[in-house]
């Protein structure tokens, strides 16, 4: 099994990613709309960070 461990980069990342008012504002909602936790709230916000940023800027990129 294996354990996650969260560096102090980590956390500083999270912290200013979160810092951020859009940020906060759908935390907020999600909450209050979906019923859901503030840990819950920001993982689907960082998801959907993650799955939006463009790979490589859009250079040099081939599409199959």
């Amino acid at each position: 099994m294996t354990r996650n461990f969260t560096t102090r980069l980590e956390n500083r990342d999270r912290e200013k990613i979160f810092s951020s008012p859009v940020a906060r504002a759908f935390v907020r909602i999600a909450t209050q709309r979906r019923g859901i936790s503030e840990a819950q709230a920001e993982q689907i916000y960082l998801d959907y960070m993650n799955r939006t940023l463009p790979a490589d800027n859009g250079r040099g990129r081939e599409v199959a």
